[in-house]
Formats: C-alpha cells, structure tokens, sequence
C-alpha cells in the first residue's frame, strides 16, 4: 500500500501493509459476523413463511395433461430419499422412464403398488428386474399417484390414461393421511412374483376352506389334521392377512384375488 510523505518532493512511499490493512479487515469481519448473527432469525421467518404459506395452499388442481407431467416430473427431480407410487392399467412395457431412471441412479428408492388388473407378464418382469424399485400386487386401487419423501404428492382424480384431472398436496394432514393410506396398501399387497404373502402350502389350504366358510372341525377332517392344529394355523392366517375375525379372514383374501 502506498502513502504521501507529506514532502512533495518526496512523492509516494510503501506502507506497512499490517499497520495499513489491519483497520480495514477488522471492520469487515465485524460486518460478517453481523450477517452471521442475523441468520438464525432469518432461517426461521422463512421457515415460518413457507409453512404459513403450504397450510393455506395445502391443495393445488391441475387441470392439464401437461401440468400433471411437469408436477410429476419435478416431483422425482427433488426427491431425495423415497418415492410412493400407485400404478394402474394401461400398463406399457418399459415405462419405467428417464425421469424415474435418473432418480433411481441417484440412490432414490422407489415403492409401487400395481393393480393386477391388465398387468401383462411381460411388465412384472421388467419391474422385478429394476435395481431400487420394490413392487406390490394390490388390486382395486382408488388412482394414479406418487408421494415425494412425505412433502408433496400428485393424485389422479381417476384411472383414465391420460388424465388431465389431478391434485397437488402439499404439506398438510390429507399429506399424512395419503401416506397412512399407502402404507396400509403395502402392508396388505403380495410382492410381485411371490404368491399369498410367503404362506406355506398348509396354510393356503386353510385359507381356501376358510373362505368357503368351513368350521374348524370340518376343516381338520378336510385337511386330515387336528382341530387344535387348523386353530393354530387359523391364527397364523389371521396375522398373516392382519384380518380382525374369522370372516374378514375368509372374505380378505378373495378380495385380494388369492383364491
């Protein structure tokens, strides 16, 4: 740095730089550590902003085909950890697109319930084969959705192939009560390629006589077993299914297309 003598003759001569600069830097490290300790209060008036901002708009129609997609797609584009997914015919072979396929790359693991209905061979295939993407059988499934690490969804208001009527949910307690109803699906589907949940041979006989309404004793003498040995595995049955009676048991796995 360079400074007047004072002597016009003299002209300009160095400065010592840590006499010159030490001022300067001090004054703009107490200007940072002012920003630095308005930060926190910064952090959480926007924090408070966005959620004042999802729970008044906790829900978005979509009214086009092209405003689903590009919801959708920014959907994946953010997810970080997990994406839930419903799925319904028509299925196309190879769907599984480079929006999802970019997402799988960068360690997003997918969870999608498929309804049986239309699903060709050829589409369970493809989808076991797809390292990160977990599949389940599920039948009568209510739309077409997905749900982003828990903090947004897109949900078809129908099954039509190409909608073009759809919902955007943010944040909120129909957030929560989507991911509450995709959990309880999950927990009732048959992974695909696997039949009736792992149940042994035994235990899927039962079942079948179960459903026709059978007693316990008219079970054992069909099956060649005791009565205390058809409770047992009517128990299991129960658990299994996570049915609350005898004849939800009987009726649950009907509804899921077992028998």
């Amino acid at each position: 740095m360079l400074a007047h003598t004072g002597d016009d003759d003299a002209g300009w001569a160095a400065e010592d730089p840590d006499r010159a600069l030490r001022g300067l830097v001090l004054r703009y490290e107490e200007g940072l550590l002012d920003v630095r300790g308005r930060l926190p209060g910064l952090q959480k008036r926007y924090r408070l902003s966005r959620r004042t901002g999802e729970e008044a708009g906790a829900i978005e129609r979509l009214d086009t085909w092209q405003d689903i997609g590009d919801r959708y797609h920014r959907l994946l584009r953010d997810a970080e950890a997990e994406v839930l997914m419903w799925d319904t015919a028509p299925y196309v072979p190879g769907e599984v697109g480079p929006a999802e396929r970019t997402a799988l790359d960068r360690g997003v693991h997918f969870r999608q319930l498929c309804d049986p209905d239309g699903m060709p061979d050829e589409v369970k295939q493809e989808r076991t084969a797809v390292r990160g993407l977990h599949v389940r059988i599920h039948s009568d499934l209510p739309f077409r959705g997905a749900i982003a690490d828990g903090t947004a969804a897109v949900i078809t208001m129908d099954r039509a192939s190409q909608n073009a009527n759809a919902l955007l949910v943010r944040p909120s307690p129909l957030l929560d009560g989507l991911v509450m109803l995709f959990e309880t699906c999950w927990s009732r589907g048959v992974p695909i390629g696997r039949d009736a949940s792992g149940l042994s041979a035994e235990e899927r006989e039962v079942m079948g006589l179960l459903a026709a309404g059978l007693k316990d004793e008219a079970i054992a003498r069909g099956t060649g077993t005791t009565t205390r040995t058809v409770r047992r595995r009517v128990q299991a049955l129960l658990t299994a299914l996570q049915a609350r009676s005898r004849f939800h048991a009987g009726s649950e796995p009907a509804r899921r297309g077992w028998v």
